[in-house]
């Protein structure tokens, strides 16, 4: 049941001319002390829509991470993380299935001593955004962040500019209630721009599933086929 306030709408992404809108608000809200320009905080949320990368994901891409060439993006801060192979974990009891680290080397540069590391994914940048990402890397060495800005900034950027567009969004999620626009909805907005223009692609959500990284517990042979090459190909038929 919908628990949506008057005035509000309940829903799960932004229209593209919400998104424009969005945009447009964002471009006036930073200051000449902001770590971002009005132009960069516009490229940094096209950057997270065209990508379907996550808010921690999109502040930690340098400009090595990125091949121009191939459009292939090393994300290498993924929300999902991997057990070291200098760790050792046991069950917390003999009734649950959930492990606890017993140990791990403090010296070891990969986790550094947590147990866990992320393991950097791949995915994609379309090319229609190529030529803007590529001509504002120019002027940033291989060691820069893209946008050097804090996750609790971008937040605050997304909700005033969402408010100022005048675009109520009230969701629900889980316990929580989340109101105005906020971030993951960028993320949302690409699975369903992906699904729309996928429609008359045999493997839709395939698609999907390879450029947000999502896993998948059972992997089929109709998977199998679908890989960060064909949606390359797919992006190029596309958004070329």
């Amino acid at each position: 049941m919908s628990m949506a306030e008057p005035g509000f709408t309940e829903q799960s992404d932004l229209s593209p001319n919400q998104f424009q809108d969005v945009l447009f608000e964002l471009e006036k809200i930073p200051s000449s002390r902001s770590p971002l320009t009005g132009q960069e905080a516009v490229l940094c949320f096209e950057f997270m829509e065209d990508t379907g990368c996550r808010v921690n994901e999109t502040i930690h891409v340098k400009k090595k991470d990125i091949n121009f060439r191939t459009r292939i993006l090393l994300v290498t801060q993924p929300k999902s993380t991997v057990k070291c192979k200098c760790s050792k974990w046991k069950n917390k009891n003999s009734y649950s299935r959930v492990r606890v680290l017993v140990s791990a080397d403090r010296n070891c540069t990969t986790c550094y001593g947590k147990g866990k590391w992320h393991k950097p994914q791949r995915t994609t940048i379309t090319p229609r955004l190529i030529p803007k990402l590529q001509e504002y890397c120019d002027t940033l060495d291989d060691n820069d962040l893209l946008f050097p800005i804090s996750r609790v900034s971008l937040w605050k950027w997304g909700k005033k500019a969402g408010k100022n567009a005048k675009i109520d969004i009230f969701q629900q999620k889980d316990e929580r209630f989340i109101e105005g626009v906020f971030l993951h909805l960028f993320r949302q907005m690409a699975a369903k721009r992906m699904l729309r223009d996928a429609k008359l692609d045999n493997y839709k959500h395939e698609l999907v599933i390879c450029k947000l990284r999502h896993s998948v517990q059972i992997v089929t042979e109709r998977y199998t086929k679908i890989d960060i090459n064909y949606l390359l190909g797919w992006e190029n038929k596309i958004y070329q």
